[in-house]
């Protein structure tokens, strides 16, 4: 990480976060001037108060703003939440912050949309002296001695955040139409709940604080105005102000009568007789579905008529709530998209009127312990961000439930990957450099430090001081002098301590091998530049920087490189799986190689690999008594032994260990190198073939390993058997590459000023109205559509066969295909070619809470078309839509009609959402959201 950069970063960003701070003063005071100013005042102070106590639980309080001040100091730094220590977070932060600042940027727009005007300008009406009082009191009067703490603590930064003046700063301010002001409230509160969601760790922290001092608060008043400020009887704030009143109130303080709590109605704007027909209705034409609203929404076919039975029965929503009465949108999913690069974004989901929920953080499962090595390590992953966006299929919260698909998570770094490869062929990043040489050390010196910190970490009586000797012991001197002797102890020194001698090694690059075997046995060693004692210092420096890491959360530290990263995997990789002997060797625990060889041949068995019987004799003899007596190759040494590093590395070590265990393959190693993180390739037998699942063509074959009966499977990163398109030169085995472009979405979108891309917010709350105002879409019948795959066949296009840069070790270029594939329609008996043309993302909707409906206000932007099947042949994107917002293809007929889909997709490069109408764990309403632009607009919804 680059230390200058982040650290003008946290700087810019305390001057961001109290600039906000300050802009909530302004509006304060300008709520003073409506008609229900006291209790506007306190719904601007809460948000005020929440952004205060966030801002010092993240430590941003601590930074000074001296305007000659072009640093922060290490002390400063030393106080940030480990959540900012890596610059993806912190410009995450930054953007919602930005957002915020931007929106008072525009005069026009505080007067239009917010109902902000100058005090001039209220209607002609006399200046009133008693407001013109109150108005020169400090805003935080309201809340000053329920919040004493805070606003004390963040007093001296608001007196320097006003010599920065902004529109909204440089102006008094009147709320002039308090329905738009309230809306600009929900704005700032979605904000507010923003950061928080980003920052789960600071959440407890606040809420820990803000009960603290609402519970201290002896002004009833104050909490009255708390509860009263409530949106929700159940917020956090109301519900602790509330006790704190019970319990004045039993100890003889005298408090205010306590309101009864309120429900908060949409207002209708139809006549409920209307509503009632356009809520039971459904397209006459099954092919063409949409919402109908009091206020007419282009379509390509309005709804007019009412569902049959049998319709409402395939449906399975089952009964209908009852047409009057209020309506809750809670557990509906929402979508928080966040850049934190101008290139590169991150998504998350919530659940309406809940927020984070566990099933929203899912992981797929691994079939076969010896597979979680395919994911980067729990203990590395927070500071292995940069490795994340480079190698996607590392992050074990990657793939969806549905085979060759995404969750959200994965969506989003799949989508910032290929904008990284378009226009970043090598990053370079800072680290840490010593001037001074290190000592020499001794094997037994370093075995025995080997083994005190794989055994017992860093210690139970381990000190500052005691681990600032170890860390000398390791490096040499240190090359600073400090004032404060204390100083120099600090685990963050010692940090940048080890990772600056680590960027010094002689040992090359894990990552620039892909092989742990090759440096750990010297064999990328030509030169005689290191030793095996060389490699394991720098396994014993990660495995101390990893300890501290662990023991100091809240500090931030500069100089991790993805070269320090990948030591730190193989740091941890090596201590779980590898044994000091007394002979002073290292060798595999025996459990981890039947544990290795056991995976892989359970992979083989389950892929039906061709030479699957010639690996069983082979992982005999190695479990064998003789083992030592044979000649394996140097992968296979590393996957035995456990040492496999994450995500593209890892599929490659797969075909290498089918390889190395094959006495017929294990000479006919493939020499082309193939750009394992972009995912987009397989290997052709002459009765199968296997793909990647990241390919175009194992995404789109990947829900037939769901058909029953089938013999594909989607495991370890790969789906096969699959047919085979039977080239000539595939008799051992072809590896080869697929030509596909990828897709971008239309999700991405950046700033064209050069500034902060731009970072979409939603509001969590949950959603209430009357139920008449509310819409329940209805998904597409179950298909009768029948499709067969009958024919893969490969197209070879010309390439260079020698790939830059890899000339000298004479390693080629794979050759590079086309892929087409031949579906039966059974129903208009015809076949249908598709040419898989790019590399689309398929998303699998994540769960929400229930069955939900849609604001008859917003139905627009839920209207569909549904395309059967037997359509897309025809079928073009756009062409004939109307003002559809989303095409829903019924793909409900099998999972040979889902794959007939995916693959239409792919012709017309398109991406799509993924929603299973049977079992599934997403409402309709919810699926549409994600398919359309409040989503992750794909404009596709695939229903299978």
């Amino acid at each position: 990480m680059e230390v200058a950069a982040t650290a003008i970063g946290v700087l810019g960003l305390a001057g961001l976060y109290t600039t906000c701070v300050h802009m909530l003063d302004t509006l304060s005071a300008a709520a003073r001037y409506g008609i229900d100013r006291e209790l506007l005042q306190t719904k601007i102070e809460v948000e005020r108060v929440r952004l205060m106590i966030w801002g010092e639980a993240v430590g941003l309080n601590e930074i000074n703003l001296d305007p000659s001040k072009t640093e922060v100091t290490e002390d400063e730094l030393a106080v940030l939440d480990e959540s900012l220590q890596t610059a993806a977070l912190l410009t995450a932060v930054a953007g919602l912050l930005t957002c915020f600042v931007r929106t008072f940027e525009d005069v026009e727009v505080l007067q239009k949309r917010y109902g902000l005007v100058p005090p001039a300008k209220t209607k002609g009406k006399e200046k009133d002296p008693t407001t013109t009082t109150v108005a020169e009191k400090p805003t935080g009067e309201i809340l000053l001695t329920t919040f004493r703490k805070t606003y004390s603590s963040f007093k001296n930064r608001t007196a320097s955040a006003q010599k920065q003046a902004s529109p909204l700063t440089k102006a008094r301010w009147v709320v002039a139409d308090e329905p738009k002001f309230r809306d600009l409230l929900t704005q700032l509160k979605a904000i507010n709940d923003s950061l928080t969601a980003l920052l789960p760790a600071v959440r407890k922290k606040t809420h820990v604080k803000m009960r603290d001092e609402i519970m201290r608060s002896n002004d009833a008043h104050q909490l009255q105005n708390l509860v009263n400020a409530a949106d929700d009887i159940a917020d956090l704030i109301s519900e602790t102000a509330s006790l704190r009143l019970e319990m004045l109130s039993t100890g003889g303080h005298r408090i205010p009568a306590k309101p009864v709590p309120r429900v908060v109605h949409v207002a209708t704007t139809a006549d409920p007789s209307a509503v009632a027909v356009r809520q039971r209705a459904l397209a006459s034409d099954p092919t063409s579905l949409a919402l109908q609203t009091s206020s007419p929404v282009p379509v390509s076919q309005p709804l007019n008529t009412r569902p049959s039975p049998a319709a409402e029965q395939v449906s399975g929503l089952g009964p209908r709530e009852p047409l009057f009465g209020p309506y809750d949108d809670t557990g509906s999913l929402v979508i928080h998209k966040v850049y934190y690069k101008p290139d590169r974004f991150s998504c998350y989901s919530w659940l309406s009127g809940i927020g984070e929920a566990p099933e929203l953080e899912e992981i797929q499962p691994v079939f076969h312990p010896a597979f979680a090595l395919r994911f980067i390590p729990d203990s590395i992953l927070d500071v292995a961000k940069n490795i994340l966006e480079v190698d996607v299929e590392a992050d074990a919260k990657y793939a969806g439930w549905s085979p060759g698909s995404t969750s959200l998570t994965g969506w989003a770094a799949e989508l910032s990957f290929w904008r990284e490869m378009g226009k970043q062929p090598e990053r370079f990043q800072r680290n840490w450099r010593r001037v001074s040489g290190k000592p020499s050390l001794s094997s037994d010196f370093v075995h025995k430090r080997w083994k005190a910190i794989t055994r017992d970490g860093l210690g139970e009586d381990w000190t500052e001081k005691r681990g600032f000797e170890q860390v000398r012991q390791l490096v040499g001197p240190s090359e600073y002098t400090w004032l404060d002797p204390e100083e120099g102890f600090k685990i963050r020194h010692q940090i940048s301590d080890l990772l600056a001698d680590m960027s010094n090694s002689p040992v090359p690059s894990f990552e620039g091998t892909g092989c742990i075997g090759i440096i750990a046995c010297e064999t990328a060693n030509p030169r005689g530049n290191f030793n095996f004692v060389d490699v394991l210092v720098q396994l014993v420096e990660a495995r101390e920087v990893t300890l501290r890491i662990a023991s100091d959360k809240r500090r931030w530290y500069g100089g991790i490189t993805d070269r320090i990263v990948y030591d730190m995997i193989v740091a941890e990789l090596w201590g779980q799986n590898m044994e000091l002997k007394d002979n002073g060797m290292f060798e595999a625990h025996r459990t981890i190689k039947e544990r290795q060889l056991d995976g892989i041949i359970k992979f083989a068995e389950e892929m039906e690999w061709p030479y699957v019987d010639e690996m069983r004799d082979t992982v005999t003899k190695l479990l064998g008594p003789k083992a030592d007596e044979l000649q394996i190759h140097i992968r296979a040494f590393d996957w035995a032994s456990g040492l496999v590093l994450p995500g593209g590395p890892f599929s490659m070590a797969i075909l290498g260990m089918l390889y190395s265990l094959s006495t017929t393959l294990t000479t006919r190693m493939p020499n082309t190198v193939v750009p394992a993180r972009k995912g987009n390739y397989g290997i052709v037998y002459p009765q199968a073939s296997y793909w990647s699942v990241r390919s175009v063509l194992g995404k789109v074959l990947a829900p037939l390993t769901d058909a029953r009966g089938s013999r594909m499977k989607c495991l370890g990163g790969f789906v096969g058997p699959c047919l085979s398109p039977s080239l000539p030169e595939s008799t051992f085995g072809l590896m080869l590459e697929l030509q596909a472009r990828q897709v971008i979405s239309d999700m991405e979108e950046t700033n064209l000023d050069g500034g902060m891309a731009r970072t979409v917010m939603p509001v969590v709350e949950s959603k209430q109205g009357k139920a008449a105002d509310w819409v329940e879409p209805m998904p597409p019948p179950m298909s009768t559509d029948s499709v067969k795959l009958q024919t893969l066949r490969l197209g070879k296009v010309a390439t260079d066969p020698v790939t830059t840069g890899t000339v000298a070790t004479g390693d080629r270029k794979p050759p590079r295909y086309t892929a087409r594939l031949d579906f039966w329609l059974a129903k208009s008996k015809t076949m249908a070619t598709m040419t898989l043309r790019s590399n689309s993302i398929f998303m699998a909707a994540p769960p929400c809470r229930g069955t939900h409906r849609i604001d008859s206000h917003e139905a627009s932007q839920y209207t569909f078309q549904v395309l059967e099947i037997r359509d897309l042949p025809r079928a073009e994107p756009g062409a004939g839509m109307g003002n559809a917002a989303v095409i829903v293809i019924n793909a409900t007929s099998g999972e040979a009609a889902h794959t007939f889909a995916r693959a239409w997709c792919s012709h017309r490069a398109r991406n799509a959402v993924v929603w299973k109408r049977e079992g599934g764990r997403c409402c309709f309403k919810c699926a549409l959201m994600l398919a359309g632009k409040i989503g992750v607009a794909t404009g596709i919804l695939i229903v299978g």
